[in-house]
């Protein structure tokens, strides 16, 4: 039988498993924390229990709100998180006020996560994007490394000397990026030498 990994299976799926599993363990954080703030056993398993409620609710809001601004707008940008976020806080603050929930609260919590989601959502393109271009450099990283010149790194990327361009390079572009003679007369030697290491597909 073939598993199927968390990128294969149905994403709703894959959502539903990581409320279940994020629920179990914030109920025991919630637990852990009622023991330390010496909270009698009865005590700590309705910390456990509350803790598990708002994480579960919290998360299919956000989940839910997400996948539905997603499907409707048929793409997955910040406004989807911002709106998300700001579902998902509502959601959480009316659950632990219920109808006493004052208008001022359900604003700052309305902006609060809608900013925290946005943010979440920049960093991980930001990540993402950066990955995607270290993947451009691959051979030419593995080119330096073996040749003990890694610091030149960086010159690589600012003249966005991508793995492609490495069997066109001539002395020329690397003097325009700022490397020295020396390391310059490795590299291209290397390039010769190797002209299969520096062109593989």
């Amino acid at each position: 039988m073939v598993s199927s990994s968390p990128k294969e299976m149905n994403p709703t799926l894959y959502k539903l498993i990581e409320i279940v599993f994020g629920a179990v363990l914030v109920g025991i954080a919630g637990m852990v924390i009622g023991g330390q703030l010496g909270i009698d056993s009865l005590g700590q398993a309705q910390y456990a229990r509350m803790w598990a409620r708002d994480y579960s609710v919290f998360f299919a809001a956000l989940c839910g709100i997400e996948s539905a601004m997603s499907a409707i707008r048929g793409k997955d940008d910040i406004t989807n998180h911002l709106v998300s976020g700001s579902g998902a806080g509502l959601a959480l603050s009316f659950l632990r006020q219920g109808f006493k929930l004052r208008p001022a609260h359900a604003l700052s919590s309305f902006a609060v996560f809608a900013v925290i989601q946005a943010t979440i959502y920049k960093v991980k393109e930001t990540i993402k994007s950066r990955n995607a271009q270290d993947a451009l450099y691959t051979e030419a990283r593995a080119m330096l490394s073996m040749l003990g010149l890694e610091e030149y790194e960086k010159n690589f990327k600012k003249g966005r000397l991508t793995d492609p361009t490495l069997p066109l390079l001539t002395d020329r572009e690397l003097r325009e990026v700022n490397i020295p003679p020396g390391p310059r007369l490795l590299i291209l030697d290397h390039i010769k030498r190797y002209p299969k290491m520096v062109n593989r597909k």
